[in-house]
């Protein structure tokens, strides 16, 4: 079984859709479900190391390099952001891909989800 998370709220949205998708994620995985998580629109931001990343981003983070190391991918998704941001400052963790991309794994999967 597949899933796909598409991520694209603002991490700091109200209900903490980001938040809930990443433990789900970690959840699904931990139950056997290959999952891959696409980073998109507001959350592409994650994609990025920051120095100055507040409590909640820690968080988010943390729990981005725990379904990293229970084998999931993480994707990050759109390109007119890229052109703007160092590329080094990207986690090398994190893979960039296009919406081709996306839509493939969308058409594999058995559930995708947005939040």
């Amino acid at each position: 079984m597949h899933w796909t998370i598409l991520l694209k709220s603002d991490p700091e949205a109200k209900g903490n859709p980001v938040l809930h998708g990443l433990r789900m994620a970690a959840s699904a995985v931990a139950d056997g479900v290959e999952v891959s998580v696409f980073l998109a629109q507001e959350a592409c931001p994650l994609a990025f190391l920051d120095e100055q990343t507040g409590a909640k981003q820690l968080v988010h983070q943390d729990l981005i390099h725990e379904l990293q190391e229970l084998g999931a991918k993480i994707y990050v998704v759109g390109l007119e952001w890229l052109h703007q941001s160092e590329k080094s400052l990207l986690n090398s963790s994190i893979e960039v891909a296009s919406m081709k991309t996306l839509v493939r794994q969308m058409k594999i999967s058995d559930q995708v989800i947005t939040l």
